[in-house]
C-alpha cells in the first residue's frame, strides 16, 4: 500500500509538472541502443564476409534499412506523444484567436441603455408635470374662490409632529392634574380619578383637536351649508365642554365642602357649616374654592388649546394644505428627477468607459498572455522536434558509417554501386536517411502548420494584437464621448421643458 501511495504521488506530481510544460520534450535515442538492437557488428562483418551488398546493389542494405526504420518507428512514436500534447493546445489557440480576432465593444447596446434612462425620466418627468400642472390650477382657482394671496401652507413631517406632540402633552398634563385633583375626592381614591381623568382629558384634548380640524377649519369657506352646520356643532360641542368641566369643578367643590379633601390655604380637611352644598349637576348651586375653578379652567383651557392646535394642524382652510402638498411634493419630484438625471447619465458613461477599459486589461493579461504562451508552446515543439530529427539523421549517418566501415574491412569485392558518386569516389555523410516530410514539423503536424509563428513572428503579432484592442477602445471612447455630447444637449432640454421653479 505504500509504495501504491508513493507510485500515486509521482504519477501526479508528473502530471502537474507536465502541466506546465512550455514544450514537448523528445527523449533523446542512444546510438548504441539502435546499435545493439539491429546487431550492427556483427552484421556488418556478416555482410562484408558474404559481400553484401552487392558490387551492383543500388539500394540500402538491409542493416541499414533496419537501422532507419527502427529510428523512424520511434520518430513516430514522439510524434504521436508530441500530437497528444498539442492537441489542447491547438484548441487554445484557435479559442483565444477567435476571441482576440473578434469586435469586442458595440456602442448600440450603450446607447439602448442611456436611451431606456431618457425615456424612463422624460416619461416620469411628463407624468409629474401633468399632475403639478393640474394641482396648481386647482391652487389657483382655491385662491380665486376664496380670495386668498398666499400659497397653502402644507402640512409637512415636522409640523405634523409638533402638532402631535403637543396634543399629547396636553393630554398627559390633563390626566395628571386632574387625577391629582379628582383623586382624594373619589371613594375609590387616585385610581378611580386616575380613570375619569382619561375620560375628561380624551374629550378636552382629543375631541377639541378633530373638532378644531373638521369643525372650525370650515369658517374660512364661503357660506355654505358645510360652514353653517360646523358652526352649530361646535356651538354645542362648546356648550358642552363647558358645561363639562364646570360640573367637574363642581365635584371637587363640594368634596372640599364636605371635608374629603383639603381646600387651598388649609393643611386638614375642615367640614363646612353650611347644610346644603348644591347638585354637581346644576353647578350654579354649588360654592366655588379655589381648587375647583382651577380644575374647571385647565379642562376648558386645555379644550381651547386642543381646538387651535387642530385648527392650525395643516392649512386653516379646509383641503386647500392637502392640494398645496401634493403640488409642492410633485414639485419637488420634478426637480429633483430634472437635476439627478443628468448625474445619473453622465455615471452610465463613466461605468461604460471603466468597463470598456477594464474589459480591454483583460483581454491582454488573460487572452492575448494565454494565446502568446500557447503559440510559444507550439513553436517551442516544433523547434525541439527539428533538433530531434537532426540528431536521428546525424545519428542514422553515423550508423550507417560505421556498418560501411565494418563491410569494407571484411569483403573481398569492390564497394556496392549505391556507396559512390558518379565520379567513383566513396560517399561520405549526410546519406539523407529522412525525407523532406520527415524532417519539417510543419509537414509532420500539418493540422497545426496554419497556427505556427515563429519567435519573430510571435512578438509582432502580440505588439499587433495588443494595439489593435487599444485602438479599438479609444476608437469606441470617441464614439461614446460623441454620443456624450448629443445625450447632454437632450437633458438640457428636458430640464428646459419640465422647468416648474
Amino acid at each position: 500500500m505504500k509504495f501504491k501511495f508513493i507510485e500515486r504521488s509521482l504519477k501526479a506530481i508528473r502530471s502537474i509538472l507536465r502541466g506546465k510544460r512550455m514544450s514537448f520534450e523528445f527523449k533523446n535515442i542512444k546510438v548504441a541502443d539502435i546499435e545493439n538492437e539491429i546487431d550492427l557488428k556483427k552484421k556488418g562483418e556478416s555482410d562484408g564476409t558474404n559481400n553484401l551488398p552487392s558490387e551492383n546493389s543500388e539500394v540500402f542494405s538491409i542493416t541499414e534499412n533496419e537501422a532507419i526504420t527502427k529510428y523512424d518507428e520511434k520518430r513516430h512514436e514522439a510524434v504521436s506523444e508530441a500530437a497528444r500534447f498539442l492537441d489542447p493546445i491547438k484548441n487554445k489557440i484557435i479559442g483565444y484567436s477567435a476571441i482576440l480576432g473578434k469586435k469586442h465593444f458595440f456602442i448600440d447596446g450603450f446607447r439602448n441603455r442611456v436611451e431606456q434612462s431618457l425615456t424612463t425620466g422624460s416619461g416620469r418627468l411628463s407624468n409629474l408635470k401633468d399632475s403639478y400642472d393640474t394641482q396648481d390650477k386647482e391652487v389657483k382657482h382655491f385662491k380665486l374662490t376664496h380670495d386668498i394671496s398666499r400659497d397653502p401652507k402644507s402640512l409637512t413631517t415636522p409640523k405634523m409632529i409638533g402638532g402631535l406632540l403637543f396634543a399629547a402633552a396636553l393630554f398627559f398634563i390633563e390626566v395628571r392634574v386632574n387625577t391629582k385633583l379628582l383623586g382624594p375626592a373619589m371613594t375609590g381614591g387616585e385610581a378611580e380619578g386616575q380613570g375619569i381623568s382619561f375620560a375628561v382629558a380624551a374629550l378636552n384634548v382629543i375631541i377639541s383637536f378633530l373638532a378644531g380640524y373638521f369643525l372650525v377649519k370650515n369658517f374660512n369657506l364661503q357660506k355654505c351649508l358645510k360652514r353653517t352646520v360646523s358652526k352649530i356643532v361646535l356651538a354645542f360641542y362648546s356648550v358642552f365642554i363647558i358645561y363639562l368641566n364646570w360640573c367637574l369643578g363642581a365635584f371637587r367643590a363640594i368634596a372640599e365642602q364636605k371635608g374629603q379633601v383639603v381646600q387651598w390655604g388649609q393643611t386638614e380637611a375642615v367640614v363646612a357649616q353650611a347644610t346644603e352644598f348644591g347638585n354637581v349637576l346644576y353647578p350654579w348651586t354649588v360654592s366655588w374654592s379655589f381648587y375647583a375653578a382651577v380644575l374647571s379652567f385647565i379642562g376648558i383651557g386645555f379644550a381651547l388649546f386642543s381646538l387651535l392646535d387642530g385648527y392650525f394642524f395643516d392649512d386653516p382652510y379646509p383641503g386647500y394644505g392637502s392640494i398645496g402638498k401634493d403640488r409642492n411634493e410633485n414639485k419637488k419630484e420634478i426637480n429633483r428627477i430634472r437635476e439627478h438625471l443628468g448625474n445619473e447619465i453622465n455615471i452610465q458613461f463613466k461605468n461604460e468607459v471603466k468597463k470598456v477599459t477594464d474589459e480591454r486589461n483583460l483581454l491582454i493579461s488573460e487572452s492575448l498572455k494565454q494565446w502568446s504562451i500557447n503559440v510559444t508552446k507550439l513553436e517551442s515543439t516544433f523547434a525541439n522536434y527539428r533538433r530531434y530529427v537532426k540528431k536521428i539523421d546525424d545519428d542514422s549517418d553515423h550508423i550507417i558509417e560505421e556498418y560501411r566501415s565494418l563491410n569494407s574491412n571484411f569483403r573481398s569485392s569492390s564497394a556496392p554501386k549505391y556507396w559512390k558518386d558518379k565520379e567513383g569516389n566513396i560517399i561520405k555523410r549526410p546519406f539523407k536517411t529522412l525525407s523532406e516530410d520527415k524532417m519539417d514539423p510543419k509537414l509532420v503536424f500539418s493540422d497545426m502548420s496554419q497556427l505556427y509563428l515563429d519567435k519573430n513572428q510571435i512578438e509582432e503579432k502580440t505588439k499587433s494584437l495588443n494595439n489593435e484592442l487599444n485602438e479599438e477602445v479609444t476608437t469606441y471612447v470617441k464614439e461614446v464621448n460623441a454620443f456624450k455630447e448629443e445625450v447632454n444637449k437632450r437633458i438640457t432640454d428636458i430640464r428646459s421643458s419640465y422647468n416648474v421653479s
